[in-house]
């Protein structure tokens, strides 16, 4: 992991940051590595520079912090202790959104084949699940928000087809 601190020696904020690092606040050098915490920390006080390294960053100081492919910038960033919190807990990769639009096949994949085997058993002896598959093969594709996908599910559940949870699972709620 590499930090970069883009400085700005006339922002006070930036200049008590480098100062607590054991930097100079008030150098004119372009660029500086300093060793803190068993840490490097490029500090990047030139404006061209701190541009050239990162260009969506706001104000100063900002925080670039690159590992690996990915590179995150907090900015502007108040103190020493929030440039070390973002650069130890990086985000929680966010949850993908839910699927709602399936095509048939992907539909029928959200069942265990024993389920699939059970439930088209049924085709002929419960005229709810016969319904189920009748409207099931017309479908273009099947939305799980759909009232008709859903009275479905919630049917196959309350005659003990499929658990509670499994109706959870395959209604992705």
């Amino acid at each position: 992991m590499q930090i970069i601190l883009l400085h700005s020696a006339q922002v006070e904020t930036s200049r008590a940051i480098v100062q607590e690092i054991g930097g100079n606040p008030q150098w004119n050098s372009a660029e500086e590595v300093i060793c803190t915490g068993g840490r490097e920390v490029r500090v990047i006080s030139k404006h061209a520079l701190a541009v050239a390294a990162c260009p969506n960053f706001s104000a100063y100081p900002a925080i670039v912090v690159q590992d690996g492919e990915s590179v995150r910038v907090n900015s502007p960033v108040e103190s020493w202790v929030d440039c070390l919190d973002f650069a130890d807990n990086p985000p929680s990769p966010e949850t993908p959104a839910r699927k709602v639009e399936h095509s048939k096949l992907e539909f029928l994949a959200l069942f265990t084949d024993e389920e699939k085997v059970s439930l088209k058993a049924l085709e002929t002896t419960d005229p709810t699940v016969g319904l189920f598959w009748e409207e099931y093969r017309t479908a273009d594709s099947i939305r799980l928000d759909d009232p008709r996908t859903i009275r479905a599910v919630e049917y196959l559940t309350s005659q003990g087809y499929i658990t509670a949870e499994r109706k959870e699972e395959i209604l992705g709620l």
